[in-house]
């Protein structure tokens, strides 16, 4: 369980990604990558270590 303001930006950055996703925007492994790096800057450490996979598979359900 994260915290309300990781799981609210992880939420919004979910819409980003379906966004993307689905009008192929943008390439899903470069997508998720800045969404680790950009959540460990902002210093939402346990979203940055979460691995690709469980990132790929939150954002697309």
């Amino acid at each position: 369980m994260l915290p309300p303001e990781q799981l609210e930006w992880l939420l919004s950055v979910k819409n980003l990604f379906k966004t993307s996703f689905y009008n192929n925007n943008i390439d899903v492994q470069e997508l998720i990558i800045a969404i680790k790096n950009k959540a460990i800057a902002k210093g939402f450490i346990d979203i940055g270590l979460m691995t690709y996979d469980n990132l790929e598979k939150y954002f697309k359900s």
